[in-house]
């Protein structure tokens, strides 16, 4: 994710602070540069340079923003899409349903909707959620695009999740920690060989392991020996979600995504 667009309070807050700072340090100085010198233009040069950081973020912000919204327009266009940059209530009540929101989403703001046209069965609907870690001048905002399949038959309910480097290092807290949070018990596949090394597994379901192919299962292996980012994945028992947290992507991207997260939908549902 951008580090600018991740970090926009801070840096918010960062750039307000370095003139103030300045100010601070060196106060004859700026006293004698609005005082005493008679050339404007030197002065006048001198706020410009002084301010230009936050002139600069804010020109910035504008530009990706803009640059974001034209982006996914084309897209929509040339991937038969309708796009909603700001979706209503009743177009991201599907996306609710799902335990992971809680994370990825916690600022309930859904924005830039693509709804395929033509087929909602094997093209997605994809979404961007935003939420905020931590709070005050310590907080970080997150971005997560979302891409959502529509299924007509009932699915087990249950939910894949990538283990960070913080998971790995604590265990078996942390796994329970995260069952407790989206209130589903955690699964290990007794038959199958599952990566359960870089992926949690929850779910209640007594067919789950029926259900997930070694199809599937090889299609995850290939990812984690690529050393590609992990993904998540949840079944609501109605629709499958897929994503890579933390993460919206460029058109590029968006393409290698959704081949990736089809291939994956079909291993499960034929």
């Amino acid at each position: 994710m951008n580090f600018i667009e991740r970090n926009k309070t801070k840096l918010v807050i960062l750039l307000v602070a370095i003139p103030l700072l300045i100010l601070y340090m060196f106060p004859k100085t700026i006293v004698y540069i609005f005082t005493d010198l008679s050339d404007e233009f030197i002065t006048l040069l001198f706020l410009m340079v002084f301010f230009l950081p936050i002139i600069f973020y804010f020109i910035y912000n504008l530009y990706t923003k803009k640059k974001r919204l034209i982006d996914l327009k084309e897209y929509a266009e040339k991937h038969n899409y309708d796009f909603y940059e700001n979706p209503n209530q009743e177009q991201i009540s599907i996306f609710r349903k799902f335990k992971s929101m809680g994370t990825i989403n916690d600022q309930n703001k859904f924005f830039n909707l693509l709804v395929p046209k033509d087929d909602n069965q094997t093209k997605p609907l994809i979404v961007t959620g935003k939420s905020e870690i931590g709070g005050g001048e310590y907080s970080t905002i997150y971005y997560t695009q979302i891409f959502l399949y529509k299924n007509n038959t009932e699915l087990p309910k249950f939910f894949i999740k990538r283990k960070t480097w913080f998971d790995s290092y604590y265990g078996g807290r942390a796994e329970l920690n995260e069952s407790r949070r989206i209130g589903i018990a955690t699964y290990k596949f007794k038959k199958k060989e599952f990566p359960h090394s870089k992926y949690f597994f929850f779910s209640e379901s007594p067919n789950i392991e029926n259900f997930i192919s070694n199809k599937f299962i090889e299609i995850l292996n290939a990812g984690i020996n690529s050393k590609k980012e992990l993904v998540n994945i949840e079944s609501n028992g109605i629709n499958l979600i897929f994503y890579k947290q933390w993460s919206r992507h460029s058109i590029k991207s968006m393409n290698f995504y959704t081949n990736l997260f089809r291939v994956l939908k079909e291993s499960l549902i034929k």
